[in-house]
C-alpha cells in the first residue's frame, strides 16, 4: 500500500509540476535565448532530483566527472528509464543535447519545451534520411559546444539486459572528430523502463574514460565502448 502511494504521489508531482513549470517558462522562451531556455528547464530538472529524494527516498551520484573532456563530446549512454533524460540536465555541468524521437514534440507542454531547447530530433521514417539528418543536427550542436547524448541501444532496456550497441554514435564521432565518452548507470533498478519509482534506493552514474581520439574505425571504436560500458555495468550489479 505504501509503495503504491509513493509511486502515485511522485507521478502526480512530476506531471503536475512539469505542466505548471512549462506554462510559466514557455512565454519567456522568445526572450531569453538558447542558453536561457536551457537554464530555465534545468531548474525544474534540479527540483525533480530533490523531490525524488524527498518523496521516494531515491538519491543519486555521479562518479568520474573528471573524465569529461573540456570541449564538445558525444556521450554514449545506457537508456534504462525516464530518469536519465531528466536528471542528466541537473547532474552534468555541461549543456546536454539529447537525440530524441520526433514524436515527443507532439506531447503538450513537455514537447513544446523540448522544441524550445533546440536538441536533436529523430524522424524514424526513413533510416537513411534519419541518419543523415541526425548527423547534420548533431554536428551543429557539437559546433555550439554541446555534449550530445546518444542511446546506442535505440530504446529503453532493463538494467540486467545484455548490452547491445548500435554503431551510429561512434560513426558520428568518426565523422565529426570529437571525443566519445561511454556512460552507464543503474536507474532501471529503482525507476523501471515501464513504471514509476516506488521505494528508496541509490542511483549511481559512472562516467568511463574518453575513448582514444586516434581510433577512426567505427567497428573498433564500438568494441572499445562496449568493453568499457560492460566493465562499468559490472560495477553496478
Amino acid at each position: 500500500m505504501r509503495r503504491t502511494l509513493v509511486k502515485w504521489l511522485f507521478a502526480t508531482y512530476l506531471l503536475g509540476s512539469g505542466i505548471v513549470w512549462s506554462i510559466l517558462i514557455l512565454p519567456l522562451f522568445p526572450f531569453v535565448g538558447r542558453n536561457g531556455r536551457y537554464r530555465l528547464a534545468r531548474l525544474w530538472c534540479r527540483a525533480m532530483v530533490v523531490m525524488m529524494r524527498v518523496i521516494t527516498g531515491v538519491t543519486c551520484s555521479v562518479e568520474g566527472l573528471e573524465q569529461l573532456p573540456e570541449g564538445p563530446f558525444i556521450m554514449l549512454c545506457r537508456h534504462e528509464s525516464t530518469w536519465e533524460t531528466l536528471a542528466f540536465m541537473a547532474l552534468f555541468p555541461r549543456r546536454i543535447s539529447f537525440v530524441f524521437k520526433r514524436e515527443l514534440e507532439r506531447i503538450p507542454f513537455f514537447g513544446w519545451v523540448l522544441v524550445g531547447l533546440d536538441m536533436v530530433s529523430l524522424d524514424r521514417g526513413s533510416i537513411r534520411q534519419a541518419h543523415q539528418a541526425v548527423t547534420r543536427e548533431c554536428a551543429q550542436k557539437l559546433a555550439l559546444g554541446d555534449a550530445v547524448v546518444i542511446f546506442p541501444e535505440g530504446t529503453r532496456v532493463p538494467h540486467d539486459a545484455p548490452l547491445k550497441l548500435a554503431s551510429g554514435g561512434v560513426r558520428l564521432a568518426c565523422a565529426t572528430k570529437v571525443p566519445v565518452v561511454p556512460v552507464v548507470h543503474d536507474a532501471g533498478k529503482v525507476w523501471p523502463a515501464k513504471g514509476w519509482p516506488d521505494r528508496p534506493g541509490h542511483i549511481r552514474v559512472i562516467v568511463t574514460p574518453t575513448l582514444p581520439l586516434d581510433c577512426t574505425i567505427p567497428q573498433e571504436l564500438n568494441k572499445l565502448a562496449q568493453e568499457q560500458m560492460d566493465a562499468g555495468l559490472a560495477q553496478l550489479r
